[in-house]
């Protein structure tokens, strides 16, 4: 750079005797000024591309829209639109949005209005300058966002109680609007509600009229399927029942139901650990051929163990289908009737429920099939449930743990359990949201998931909107110590028992 400033020196003060010259020193100057401008002096600050991995970037931010399918694990494939502002080694996403403003007038609905109605942040990985990782920030806050970016596409996963899944996204100019047309989806909503729902007064109800006014807003304000679903997802309160959702999936309805018997969870959701002659058996969820295969091993397990106390984890257990069986039926040593289905055949002819001859005459239903049980109970009206011991037979003390968050079919299990008089009920008294549902097409792939039958307990009535209370209250994080402190005063007891 010195030697540039210089050179322009010496051509400055050099005679000028020819024009020539003169116009060539002026224009020597002028270029001499421009490099010093332009860099050739050190200068404080400089700029680098927010893609370049550098710290210390004085750059704009970068922002460019992309269109991105969620493969949610709960909700389906959804697509929208989302911009990315990239900052340095930070990305910062948010969905566009048509009902976010709108929310904010009914904040009551959710615990709170989100900003965005999906939105993340992530980092970029030190270690490999495509991969950014993060979490997200609204709706809910919850790490686990992992990208990839190759060129003008990305690729990565969320994870997400509800939005956990599959992501993809592709570079666009602009956005072209509205992802589809969701008056068509509203309208076959509708239809399927009014044909399917379990009992038609449940329509006239407040809580559902005020919802319906919501959904309304919804589908007309909904640019994508986030404001669709999650528009649903927030306005629904479980008033005046549970077990309603809206979902993309690229299955009809039908293929729904034949894979439900042969569905696999893909991990161990029942498993059991020993802690001298106690066993502890943890539950996370109802639904898959393998949990009820890794129940049955279960017990298998802890007969061969010689264990003589047992605690059944439900905390946390949303439910599912037909785990509920051998979960039960390996502690009971004789059948129980645990309760029954009512569904829209009865509601329809009957202002009561069954009188004792009515449950007395009526069959209990037998078998496997998550399908065949689903159009039985439509058909039928009423349905009975029946659980029959099964060996191997755990015949010590048991305590069954649930909590606020144990829900539907795990509800059924609690309160087969209490019938029995074989268990001790500890925790938190469960989340009330008894009752079966059934899927339904709707439009361009959306499907609604909606109740069709309510159930009764034998004893305790009806555990929809009131849940299954407990023996022994306790907060949900301290209800397996207290379970073991109780199992130890149960085995000092019988040992008091077998001395005398």
């Amino acid at each position: 750079m010195k030697s540039q400033k210089n050179t322009c020196k010496k051509q400055i003060l050099k005679p000028s005797i020819q024009s020539l010259l003169l116009y060539k020193g002026i224009w020597l100057i002028l270029l001499c000024a421009l490099v010093i401008s332009t860099g050739c002096a050190p200068q404080q600050g400089a700029r680098y591309s927010p893609t370049s991995g550098q710290p210390g970037n004085q750059q704009e931010p970068k922002k460019t829209l992309w269109k991105i399918v969620l493969n949610s694990n709960q909700l389906g494939p959804l697509e929208t639109h989302i911009q990315i502002t990239h900052q340095g080694n930070t990305i910062y996403a948010h969905s566009e949005s048509g009902i976010i403003e709108w929310m904010s007038s009914w904040s009551s609905a959710a615990d709170r209005t989100p900003e965005s109605i999906f939105s993340f942040q992530a980092t970029r990985d030190p270690s490999n300058a495509a991969r950014y990782v993060g979490a997200l920030k609204e709706p809910w806050e919850e790490d686990g966002v992992v990208l990839e970016f190759q060129g003008d596409s990305f690729s990565g996963t969320v994870n997400h109680w509800l939005l956990g899944g599959d992501i993809h996204g592709q570079e666009v100019p602009q956005s072209k609007g509205r992802i589809r047309d969701y008056q068509p989806i509203l309208a076959a909503f509708d239809r399927v509600v009014d044909e399917r729902i379990f009992d038609p007064k449940t329509l006239k109800d407040e809580a559902f009229a005020n919802f319906r006014q919501r959904l309304d807003t919804i589908t007309n304000l909904a640019q994508n399927d986030f404001d669709m679903t999650l528009g649903f997802h927030f306005a629904w309160n479980n008033e005046p029942f549970s077990h309603f959702q809206i979902r993309r999936s690229v299955a009809t309805s039908q293929e729904m139901f034949e894979s439900f018997d042969q569905m696999l969870m893909g991990y161990e959701a029942a498993h059991v650990r020993f802690e001298d002659d106690l066993a502890i058996l943890r539950v996370d969820t109802m639904m898959g051929l393998d949990t009820i295969k890794q129940i049955q091993a279960a017990y298998g397990k802890i007969q061969d163990q010689g264990s003589k106390r047992l605690i059944i984890d439900l905390r946390g257990n949303g439910g599912g289908a037909f785990a509920v069986k051998p979960l039960v039926e390996h502690i009971i040593d004789e059948p129980i009737e645990s309760g029954y289905f009512l569904s829209r055949p009865w509601f329809t002819n009957h202002t009561d429920l069954p009188s004792a001859t009515t449950l007395e005459q009526t069959a209990a239903w037998e078998g496997w099939s998550i399908g065949r049980f689903w159009q039985d109970f439509q058909r039928q009206g009423v349905m009975k449930l029946r659980f029959e011991p099964a060996e191997p037979h755990f015949n010590g003390p048991v305590f069954v743990l649930v909590d606020s968050y144990s829900a539907s079919a795990t509800e059924l299990a609690a309160d087969a359990f209490r019938i029995s008089g074989k268990a001790t009920i500890v925790g938190e008294r469960t989340a009330g949201e008894m009752l079966s549902q059934s899927f339904f097409d709707l439009v361009d792939g959306y499907i609604l998931s909606l109740p069709v039958a309510d159930y009764y307990s034998m004893e305790h009535g009806r555990i929809e909107g009131t849940g299954v209370p407990v023996d022994i209250q306790c907060a949900s994080e301290k209800a397996l110590d207290h379970a073991k402190r109780l199992s130890r005063s149960f085995q000092n007891e019988s040992q008091v028992l077998q001395t005398e």
